[in-house]
């Protein structure tokens, strides 16, 4: 049975603040910046799990509720790094398009004017 006065209200809701802001900001780097979106969720879980070991040295709370949270923030961050790659995938094959199209007119650029140079037109 839990008994509330047992955990300090003051100290893990710090922690559970900032591990919720630091797995949106990390989601929108790996996801829209980087174009990694799987890399998001594995380091928040990694991250998370880590500190799952770490904090019931300090604080008088289990390992289990804190590896299931990093579970949580990692899937919430696996829907959000979803969520980025279909909000996204317009832009990225619009941008390969240009690349490509890019490419193949410097190519027949560059065999026209070598075609050119090689009649001396």
């Amino acid at each position: 049975m839990l008994i509330l006065a047992d955990i300090s209200y003051t100290a893990i809701p710090n922690f559970l603040l900032i591990s919720i802001v630091g797995m949106l900001i990390l989601s929108m780097i790996f996801g829209l910046l980087t174009n990694s979106f799987i890399l998001a969720p594995v380091l928040t879980f990694v991250l998370l799990g880590i500190a799952a070991f770490i904090l019931p040295n300090f604080f008088d709370i289990t390992f289990q509720p804190l590896l299931g949270y990093a579970t949580f923030l990692a899937v919430l961050s696996l829907i959000l790094s979803l969520l980025f790659w279909y909000l996204t995938r317009d832009r990225r094959r619009q941008r390969k398009l240009r690349r490509e199209s890019h490419l193949e007119r410097e190519e027949f650029e560059n065999k026209y004017n070598r075609r050119e140079k090689e009649n001396g037109l």
